[in-house]
């Protein structure tokens, strides 16, 4: 035990986007990560050391075939054995729906936390905004805060959507400190927000507000060292289990004046990024058993073979074409028959598929239900509807980025983002001509942010047909029907540094 006045050692345990990460992989011969794993080094550090949190900085949910399953309550009862001090509310937390989330908290037996989401009439929290620990003698603030994007998917619930809103990141933090809370010793802000945004949150802050770290997610950023951004580090744990995020913090008293100040301050703090493998961890038995349990129960069902692809087609990034992009726009044009189909690039949850597809490989590339819908157009609004989803904005990032089925070639200039050809089936898009546009429902349900459509022109200028209230259906019979489906290989949108001829 450390001398009364002498220094006070807490770790601090952080990951975040685990993403339904449940099974390990083998890497290079050693088994690597898996929340059996990665319970095993938070449970194995909490034995070793006398002070110790853990805290999930979002994005547990989607990108597994038991988490779609069982839509987050086999999540929820894994969880529970990771027993995590905090959990700041992700993105992909509300992929099954603002109120099923509710229902899950209830089934947590850890805080679920975030500050800025509101229920408008009563301009209440809809959640706790944050929670106080008290480790040894350190007493721990930890404020979860979400990303405002998040407005999109609660839109897709109607009820929900004009009863809820997430509120400015800074604004709500200011409103925050300005309301009465007992002193602590150690501020954290758990944020989903992605790197870019908590730089700019850490540059905003004041001394006045007192904040000591900032542990994010969203943007999967693997990083080597924190970034000391206004004297704040900002850390985050990549994606999935195969590490963990470990600050080892050192308080000493503090020179406390008045009866609201802190007792001890951080005088001293290491950070690293932490392996997760059979090294340094060990497996957790009881979330082993659930693992077996649950995957028993979903291989017999999701291991039907639909087909065989001439090889394995990947997505390895964002805002730019990929061969898995071409492959599933192509698949839905052929399911539904549009001219055309979109579909953004984030839907996507797999980086390679095949070349042997099974229900589950097709489950976990698409985890999300959507429905359907055609939009039929003329020329001039189809043209207007691409250069929209084509715009500057999109490709830098700051919004959503759409991919079209075969068919159509944009030619943009890199520096500029500038359109200078759009084709379609080798010829100018035709005005006057009647097209189809296939979209899923998150399209739908942003039309206007999304493809520059009001909704005051649905059912006059452009006419609005649902084709499907399950997309995985109709994609699902397309594969098993269509044996070996091949890419054309030509590249659908170029960016070129001169006009092209």
């Amino acid at each position: 035990m450390p001398p009364k006045n002498g220094p006070v050692h807490l770790v601090l345990l952080h990951s975040n986007d685990i993403h339904g990460a449940f099974a390990p992989v083998i890497k290079d011969g050693i088994r690597t990560g898996g929340l059996s794993m990665l319970s095993g080094y938070v449970h194995k550090t909490k034995r070793e050391e006398k002070n110790v949190l853990y805290v999930v900085a979002g994005d547990m949910f989607m990108g597994s075939i038991i988490d779609s399953e069982y839509r987050g309550l086999s999540t929820i009862r894994m969880a529970n054995a990771l027993e995590p001090d905090a959990f700041a509310v992700g993105n992909h937390e509300v992929d099954y729906g603002l109120s099923h989330l509710l229902f899950l908290e209830k089934c947590a037996d850890f805080p679920i936390l975030c500050a800025n989401m509101y229920v408008r009439e009563l301009n209440r929290r809809l959640f706790s905004p944050s929670i106080d620990i008290k480790k040894g003698r350190i007493r721990v603030r930890m404020i979860a805060l979400l990303t405002e994007t998040i407005s999109d998917k609660i839109s897709q619930e109607e009820l929900v959507d004009s009863a809820v809103r997430v509120r400015d990141v800074k604004k709500e933090l200011d409103q925050y400190f300005h309301e009465k809370h007992c002193p602590a010793d150690l501020t954290v802000l758990v944020t989903h927000l992605g790197i870019e945004e908590d730089r700019i949150l850490a540059a905003s802050l004041s001394p006045d507000h007192g904040v000591d770290l900032i542990i994010g997610g969203h943007s999967h950023t693997l990083m080597e060292e924190p970034e000391i951004i206004n004297g704040i580090p900002v850390v985050q744990a990549g994606s999935g289990s195969s590490q963990i995020g470990r600050f080892d913090l050192y308080f000493g008293p503090s020179e406390k004046k008045e009866p609201a100040d802190p007792s001890f301050r951080l005088t001293r703090w290491e950070w690293r990024l932490v392996p997760i493998n059979e090294r340094t961890s060990e497996p957790d038995p009881l979330i082993d058993f659930y693992t077996d349990q649950f995957r028993e129960l979903t291989d017999k069902k999701y291991e039907t073979v639909l087909c065989t692809l001439p090889c394995a087609y990947t997505h390895p990034w964002y805002h730019r074409e990929t061969e898995l992009m071409d492959f599933f726009t192509d698949l839905y044009q052929k399911a539904y028959g549009t001219d055309l189909f979109i579909i953004s690039s984030n839907a996507l949850r797999t980086k390679q598929f095949g070349p042997v597809v099974r229900r589950k490989d097709l489950l976990m590339a698409l985890p999300y239900d959507n429905e359907v819908f055609s939009l039929t157009m003329d020329g001039r609004r189809l043209e207007s509807v691409i250069r929209h989803f084509l715009r500057r904005e999109a490709w830098e990032g700051a919004e959503v980025f759409f991919l079209f089925s075969g068919g159509l070639r944009v030619v943009v200039r890199k520096a500029t983002k500038e359109i200078l050809s759009l084709l379609f089936r080798g010829k100018a898009i035709e005005p006057d001509r009647m097209y189809t546009l296939g979209i899923t429902s998150y399209a739908r349900k942003n039309i206007e942010t999304f493809l520059g459509i009001p909704e005051g022109e649905l059912g006059s200028f452009v006419e609005i047909r649902r084709l499907s209230t399950n997309d995985k259906t109709e994609l699902e019979a397309c594969l098993a029907s269509s044996g070996n489906m091949e890419l054309t290989g030509e590249d659908r949108l170029r960016q070129v540094e001169t006009d092209p001829d």
